[in-house]
């Protein structure tokens, strides 16, 4: 199985302990309306200016805040994510709120979805930092660029460094990052998900932290036009940024 098909472990013992999101479980917000993004998306809508009915995607939706938080201003969602725990969770949160949202199991690095060009926004809630290898990110960059219409935009905001052999997060972590910035656990042979054997050891990678150079040449690569990026530090670890970008498909000649 894939390293971030773990996530479904992380949603169960939220759904088990009564906890609405992802932020809320790791202690990072205090309720499910005052998600992580919430105030940089507004910052990206007040710049995009979408109709109030555009389509909108998100990818990586988990429990549905961001998704929530799109539709009440009127857009038409759909939400996928790779845990089956974090729909279930998401299309309870939906119907609590009045709101018509598609939520969906699915994957972005093998979308089953074979419509294209069909949606205004597609929003990365935090999925791109754990898509690690390279292969699976040109597939899930790939299919964002497929699903957009022409002319419409992807919302990043994906974890990134200035370095990550300075960064204090290097040496606290239980793990290590490679030359790529891919962060791996050590595990056992038995782990379930994808893990690979190195110096007679099994490591499991969980996150791709890349500089913001090389995450601007990705997206440039996937055939996006970049139109916005804020690099805004985080406030407890040193290095450590989250790389923000605004990105358009661009129209055909």
């Amino acid at each position: 199985m894939k390293y971030y098909e773990g996530h479904e472990d992380i949603y169960k013992k939220a759904k088990k302990s009564n906890i609405s999101s992802w932020d809320e479980f790791s202690k990072q917000s205090e309720s499910f309306e005052e998600f992580c993004m919430k105030e940089y998306l507004e910052t990206a809508l007040g710049r995009i200016k979408p109709v109030s009915n555009a389509r909108v995607l998100e990818i990586g939706c988990g429990t549905g805040p961001i998704s929530c938080f799109l539709a009440q201003k009127g857009y038409i969602v759909d939400g996928f994510d790779v845990s089956h725990t974090a729909i279930e969770i998401a299309r309870t949160n939906a119907k609590d709120r009045g709101l018509d949202i598609h939520y969906s199991v699915d994957d972005i690095c093998s979308i089953s979805k074979t419509r294209s060009d069909i949606y205004d926004i597609i929003i990365d809630g935090h999925c791109m930092h754990c898509i690690t290898y390279d292969s699976d990110r040109h597939a899930a960059l790939t299919n964002v660029f497929n699903l957009l219409k022409e002319g419409g935009y992807f919302v990043v905001d994906t974890m990134s460094w200035e370095d990550p052999i300075k960064c204090p997060l290097y040496e606290q972590i239980d793990g290590r990052f490679d030359e790529q910035g891919i962060l791996w656990h050590e595990v056992k042979e038995n782990y379930p998900y994808d893990k690979v054997k190195y110096e007679n050891k099994y490591w499991f990678c969980s996150r791709r932290i890349m500089n913001p150079a090389d995450l601007e040449n990705e997206l440039k690569q996937a055939g996006l036009l970049i139109e916005y990026i804020e690099l805004h530090k985080d406030d407890t670890v040193e290095y450590l940024l989250d790389f923000r970008a605004i990105c358009r498909k661009p129209m055909s000649d």
